[in-house]
């Protein structure tokens, strides 16, 4: 039977638009916000402290910056934390409140147990965001790839012009959406990447991310520092979309796609609520994602070094031969029982190659997962949750 690829047509909300109270007027973020929303600004600036509170500093001349163009869609997974999706909704509100950019959320559910009940947003007019939908997937495909098909479905549309991908439990703060779009400005056409300066996990999750990072660079030659949180440009993305990579881990396909790239440095932030549903297990699958992206130059690599071990065997057994026969220096039944021990590993090394070299080339011939063509597959239903407008029939 054929799949239909074909995108479902997205459906609207059912419930009652419930206006959020206690909206005031926006908070602005610093500089990075005066140049994502070019406007002068004579008066005031204002500055988020840490304590989330507002200063007010003046400015004795205006200042005006680059304008966005096009629409900035936000894109992130769910697993059953509506909670926090929804205090992200209600930061980004508070934070961004004018028209411009525009912000279009995409809210990708990977097989939620719960569904999400929306309590409202400020007047659409007093806030940036211009929709909100949710992408209902059949079944619960992880992190990686439900952030994929996300960035499959808004690769489709013509009215975006940057993409942000972020998780919405509060560890890629609101705030810094303006930082890097701000960066973004800058630099047209590259991708932004949030690079971690400060961590708020456990010594063990920090141990176990820098053992990641060593063998991460011990496979591939190269290294990585950061994560999912970053502002890809719509060209971007639709080539990301495009890389069997993407269906992996999304930092590492943006490595492998040659596509330029800038790292911010922001703190992480802490999570509006709830544990960490990654465990251990998920951990070390996500590290082996992102290192199965390079497996082509990991295969190279390990090659490299079988060959060189079965060279260093042979010639410790021929080592072994010259004492055994040119010299008195062997003691007794030494010289058998080591030279077969190292034609066992030298038997050993050679299975390595074969067997290796065999599985990559049979992966080769094998249909690779294409998230653009794919991702329809996985979707059952795309609800529009704002505006909440029933389409004309």
């Amino acid at each position: 039977m054929a799949i239909n690829k074909t995108l479902p047509e997205p459906t609207f909300y059912a419930g009652k638009t419930q206006p959020g109270a206690g909206f005031h007027d926006p908070i602005h973020h610093a500089d990075a916000w005066e140049a994502v929303f070019p406007r002068a600004v004579s008066q005031s600036r204002i500055s988020l402290q840490e304590s989330g509170e507002a200063r007010h500093s003046t400015a004795s001349t205006s200042v005006k910056g680059p304008q966005l163009a096009g629409e900035i869609a936000i894109v992130t997974p769910v697993l059953n934390d509506w909670m926090s999706f929804s205090r992200l909704l209600e930061e980004i509100a508070r934070r961004y409140g004018s028209n411009e950019p525009r912000f279009h959320i995409l809210a990708v559910n990977d097989g939620s147990q719960t569904g999400f009940t929306f309590n409202g947003l400020p007047e659409t007019n007093a806030t940036a965001i211009r929709s909100v939908e949710v992408v209902h997937l059949a079944v619960n495909l992880g992190h990686q790839r439900a952030i994929a098909v996300g960035l499959s479905v808004l690769a489709q549309r013509g009215d975006i012009a940057t993409v942000v991908v972020m998780d919405c439990d509060g560890e890629d703060r609101p705030e810094d959406i303006a930082t890097l779009l701000a960066a973004s400005l800058q630099n047209p056409g590259k991708a932004v990447l949030a690079r971690r300066s400060e961590r708020s996990e456990s010594t063990g999750f920090k141990i176990g991310y820098q053992i990641y990072k060593w063998l991460f660079w011990l496979l591939t030659g190269r290294g990585i520092d950061f994560g999912n949180f970053s502002v890809l440009p719509i060209a971007a993305v639709r080539r990301l979309v495009r890389m069997p990579d993407l269906w992996n881990n999304l930092p590492a396909a943006i490595m492998r796609s040659r596509l330029g790239t800038v790292a911010v440095p922001l703190p992480r932030g802490r999570r509006y609520a709830g544990q960490s549903q990654m465990n251990l297990a998920g951990l070390v699958v996500h590290g082996l994602s992102a290192m199965s992206v390079f497996s082509e130059v990991i295969f190279v690599r390990v090659l490299l070094g079988a060959i060189a071990a079965s060279g260093l065997m042979l010639l410790l057994m021929l080592a072994v031969a010259a004492i055994r026969f040119l010299t008195d220096l062997a003691i007794p039944g030494w010289a058998s029982t080591v030279f077969g021990d190292l034609a066992i590993m030298l038997a050993q090394m050679l299975v390595v190659i074969v067997a290796t070299t065999f599985v990559v080339l049979s992966s080769r011939s094998q249909r690779p997962m294409m998230p653009i063509i794919d991702a329809a597959s996985f979707i059952v239903e795309r609800e529009v949750i704002l505006p909440q407008t029933v389409p004309s029939a």
